[in-house]
């Protein structure tokens, strides 16, 4: 209990000295003039963005986030290796932390995500020999790991993405006549290409009694059946990219619509006519070079003929083209914003099938994409072209006299900003990947160092007064 105390006083120090460093930093501000996104399309559908706790007690940026969204999806803090890096041991604080002030400001949770092959606990699918444990053990760890985090958040969180990214990464086709449980050959079996230990998929597979018809695939209807027990109010999720890949949309779809109609004849379904997966998240990571809004909109038709609802769930759109970065020059800065707008046309045409649209990052020096700029707004906080251009398509929307849009040079003097982690790493909070040339970033920074002395410093006072 002393331990449990003495983190949560760590953290609130930790979140004390932001923002208090915050509060007395200045430079850069949002404007809070500019329309409301969520205002805006509040007739079609939600709009949402990532947050990390720390960031939760930056008043500056908690007004923009309010002003802007209602919708909020952990960008890293509620993925299982954060939660729960040994048996039994959970981190609820700083999630706790996050959550609660969601509520207290009528904000909508999502919560990201409970089983997923990276980022995840390693106590959940690997033994001690590190090949896979055993599909009892493995069912047993999910169960557990499931009761324990969305039991905790249970009657907070609005919708669970309950299992992310099952699929191999890309496909590019299906065939025109599809067998029954075509998708399953198109599962993740690995964590990726060149990492091989064991996944969810593996440890599902090694005990399964394929004569019975048992195999890896399995764990990804037991994680949505455990998910409704542990929090039946929430909408549960099924969340991947590259899903507008013709195969790949074929795929998610099959899966959803035989496992939704698995569970109408399950004895443990106690709610007639309530789909299993309700929802489908599309990741939306696309690329200028390579958008297809065709495929977007036939994406959202394939899954809402599903009977899920559809949600654009980590949206954001760098310049360039698969991993090749572009600069931020004004004539791509336009395409991006043409590409947003067209994108944002589409999802109110079809605004029956979807229920928000989250933005995966507030600025694109605190994008995961960064290089490619791939945000509505830059890293002096500006709105850039792609923010006029989705807030165009939005009727209700008045843009006040004084919001113009950025001169021509704003785009090509814009700040390098700092290169995103990879897919498969696991990314520092957001103000550390911010553009920390910046005085008030600098500032968090310095009061957030002396806050993890403190605590460094009342650790090493408790450890002496036990001895």
């Amino acid at each position: 209990m002393r331990k449990i105390k003495f983190i949560t006083a760590a953290f609130l120090l930790i979140v004390f000295s932001m923002n208090m460093a915050a509060s007395a930093a200045s430079g850069r501000q949002w404007d809070l003039t500019l329309p409301s996104l969520k205002d805006s399309f509040a007739e079609y559908f939600g709009i949402g963005n990532i947050i990390e706790p720390p960031q939760v007690a930056m008043e500056a940026m908690t007004d923009m986030f309010k002003h802007h969204y209602n919708f909020v999806t952990a960008e890293n803090a509620m993925k299982p290796s954060n939660m729960s890096r040994e048996q039994g041991v959970y981190r609820f604080t700083e999630t706790d932390f996050l959550v609660n002030w969601a509520i207290e400001n009528d904000i909508q949770v999502v919560g990201h995500a409970l089983v997923w092959h990276s980022q995840s606990a390693g106590w959940l699918t690997i033994a001690e020999d590190g090949g896979p444990v055993t599909r009892a053990e493995a069912r047993a760890n999910m169960e557990d790991y499931i009761n324990a985090v969305a039991g905790h958040f249970a009657g907070r969180i609005y919708s669970w993405d309950v299992v992310n990214e099952a699929f191999i990464t890309s496909i590019t086709s299906a065939p025109l006549e599809m067998e029954e449980g075509w998708w399953k050959g198109r599962l993740r079996k690995q964590l990726s290409d060149t990492e091989n230990r064991p996944s969810w998929y593996a440890a599902y597979a090694n005990g399964a009694d394929e004569e019975a018809g048992e195999d890896g695939s399995d764990y990804i209807y037991d994680a949505f059946i455990f998910a409704r027990a542990a929090d039946p109010n929430a909408i549960l999720y099924y969340n991947d990219f590259n899903e507008t890949d013709a195969g790949k949309r074929e795929a998610i779809a099959q899966m959803v619509e035989e496992l939704n109609e698995k569970w109408e004849s399950d004895p443990q379904n106690t709610e007639p006519g309530r789909l299993l997966i309700e929802g489908i998240g599309m990741q939306a990571h696309y690329w200028t070079a390579n958008l297809s809004p065709v495929s977007v909109e036939l994406t959202i038709l394939r899954f809402a003929e599903t009977g899920a609802v559809v949600s654009i769930s980590e949206l954001d759109i760098p310049i360039g083209s698969w991993n090749n970065y572009g600069e931020a020059t004004k004539e791509n800065l336009e395409r991006q914003a043409e590409l947003y707008g067209e994108l944002f046309e589409i999802f109110i045409k079809h605004s029956d099938k979807i229920e928000r649209v989250t933005f995966w990052g507030k600025m694109d020096s605190q994008s995961w994409r960064s290089r490619g700029n791939p945000l509505l707004f830059d890293v002096a906080l500006s709105a850039k072209p792609a923010f006029f251009s989705v807030i165009e398509t939005a009727p209700e929307a008045v843009l006040p006299p004084e919001a113009a849009q950025p001169s021509e040079s704003s785009g090509e003097e814009a700040e390098e900003p700092t290169p995103p982690p990879t897919a498969t790493e696991s990314a520092a909070p957001d103000f550390t990947e911010s553009d920390t040339e910046n005085s008030d970033f600098l500032l968090i920074i310095i009061a957030s160092a002396g806050g993890v002395l403190l605590i460094i410093i009342g650790a090493v006072l408790i450890i002496k007064k036990r001895k």
